[in-house]
């Protein structure tokens, strides 16, 4: 089996699109990329991949080969090979091919398209579907902060909000919660999706559809007929489905989402702004939990610097220094007043040689 630095040796020199593409989706996977970017040029086409949340430029494809990767990956996604002029998306399922472990590694690619000066700008987002979910105590939340987390999530009823900006690994943890509620009694949970990410076994997952014969009102005026325990939203966005969401949590149901705010306490502006009556948020949030993620230090190479823990680079982790990623959670429950901090989370993280202190500083200030 090939190194994902093999594979991408030699691709650019490659003519034939199919076998190109297959070796940029291989080099993807091996090295647990979350996107992976074609940017068109005059005179080339830029490949970059998206690892622990920074691109990395990998392979530069000639302008000659652009029509052919273009048509390849628009067959594979189902997409309109002769309309070039507006976007599209799509997807396909993509599996490495091998022996042993590496023939059962199945991707599910999300592709977007983009019509730019000097061809289509192009887009995956790989979702590895055949690997270990995320539970709870892989988030990276503190003990504290997880007893509180699961102490709410085994609640009968109410409000838990996570919030965070775009890529913060909002939707993560809200699998990872609901993997958590699925490892307890039995219950009938219903999630609506804009898109379902991952299948979840033993829950109902409906997915919004841009023909808008489902939304977000319509599928949760719906599925309340279905007698839910939990409910998961993909994202509170407007009026209708915060409404629909309060109204389910004031009537017996668990109900998970995100929203978008720069912290845990700014949830109750938030929802003031959008029209909620301070009376109704008292009797249904309980919980707002904020996240952002950086990327974790390299244990096999990780160095105590003038400043704390620090990078340095080795073969394990592709001499970036940094491996995997990590959450920094901030919670705040209006009912009890509980409040953390993302900077204390993350000053402990990084005394405790997990991120540095540079990182931190990145993400959070």
């Amino acid at each position: 089996m090939l190194s994902a630095q093999e594979l991408l040796a030699h691709a650019a020199a490659l003519t034939d699109s199919v076998q190109l593409v297959d070796r940029i989706l291989r080099a993807g996977l091996l090295l647990h990329a979350s996107d992976v970017h074609f940017d068109p040029a005059a005179d080339s086409v830029r490949v970059r991949f998206r690892i622990d949340g920074m691109l990395e430029e990998v392979l530069r494809i000639p302008a000659a080969m652009q029509s052919a990767v273009t048509s390849r990956l628009k067959v594979l996604a189902g997409l309109d090979i002769a309309e070039r002029r507006a976007p599209q998306d799509g997807g396909f399922s993509w599996r490495m091919g091998g022996a042993g472990a590496f023939a059962a590694a199945p991707l599910d690619v999300r592709m977007a398209t983009l019509p730019v000066r000097h061809g289509e700008r192009i887009t995956l987002r790989l979702l590895e579907t055949g690997g270990r979910r995320l539970g709870i105590r892989d988030l990276g939340l503190s003990d504290a902060d997880r007893a509180v987390f699961e102490e709410v999530l085994h609640r009968p009823h109410g409000l838990v909000l996570l919030t965070g900006p775009t890529g913060s690994g909002k939707t993560t943890t809200l699998y990872a919660a609901i993997q958590e509620l699925l490892a307890g009694k039995p219950l009938n949970i219903i999630t609506v999706e804009d898109p379902i990410e991952y299948e979840i076994p033993g829950v109902a997952q409906a997915e919004v559809d841009s023909a808008d014969k489902v939304n977000f009102s319509k599928a949760l005026k719906s599925l309340l007929r279905h007698d839910p325990d939990v409910i998961m939203i993909g994202e509170i966005r407007d009026r209708d489905s915060l409404d629909a969401a309060v109204k389910a949590a004031l009537t017996g149901h668990l109900v998970l989402s995100t929203l978008h705010t720069n912290d845990a306490k700014s949830t109750v502006t938030r929802l003031v702004d959008m029209g909620l009556d301070p009376a109704l948020m008292t009797a249904t949030l309980r919980l707002a939990v904020a996240q952002r993620l950086v990327r974790r230090l390299c244990p096999e190479c990780r160095v105590k610097g003038a400043r704390g823990w620090e990078p340095r680079g080795c073969a394990a982790c592709g001499n970036r220094g940094y491996w995997g990623r990590i959450g920094l959670f901030e919670l705040y429950s209006p009912e009890t007043g509980l409040s953390t901090s993302l900077a204390d989370d993350a000053r402990a993280k990084a005394e405790a040689g997990i991120t540095s202190e540079a990182e931190v500083i990145g993400y959070i200030g």
